[in-house]
């Protein structure tokens, strides 16, 4: 398998659970949406603008620009997060489609908020961002779990018995 693919295929992944979970939060109270729960961003809502703005963030320093966070207050409802991130995943997978082999392993520096300045290849800063959505939707899942909301598996091995046939959606 080329790294492109595997970049490919978290980039799948990541969606996939992604959209498993806005369905779930599509279902919540506004309440449950809002309620303070004390994880790192406190509501559901809050995890849910920090993932997408961090995932267009990326992106944006990949082009050598720096990025700014979303603001929450700019999306009241969970359809309107779903709306944006739809520009988000489209803007994503196309930057992954201009992708080479070789661009993949090219070496990228960029600036984060608190000024700190990182190189790294630009394949690893990929790989960062499934890996960064798959732990915040951790912390997804002990919320729903705190409000007693039923939500489904979406580790990678799931995505790919399903994607395989061997288990059904």
């Amino acid at each position: 398998m080329q790294l492109k693919e595997y970049i490919q295929h978290l980039y799948d992944y990541n969606y996939w659970a992604n959209k498993r979970y806005l369905a779930v939060a599509e279902m919540l109270s506004a309440e449950q949406l809002f309620r303070k729960q004390g994880h790192s961003w406190d509501s559901v809502h809050a995890v849910f603008v920090h993932m997408m703005s961090s995932e267009r963030m990326w992106p944006q320093r990949w082009r050598g620009g720096n990025g700014e966070f979303l603001d929450p207050k700019d999306f009241p409802t969970v359809a309107s997060i779903r709306e944006t991130w739809v520009e988000v995943e489209k803007n994503m997978r196309g930057f992954l489609a201009e992708q080479t082999e070789g661009s993949l392993l090219r070496d990228v520096t960029y600036t984060n908020p608190k000024g700190q300045t990182f190189t790294l290849p630009l394949w690893q800063m990929m790989a960062h961002v499934p890996n960064h959505n798959t732990h915040h939707r951790g912390e997804l899942a002990a919320m729903f779990t705190l409000m007693d909301v039923p939500h489904p598996e979406e580790e990678v091995v799931q995505y790919f018995l399903i994607k395989s046939g061997q288990r059904k959606e």
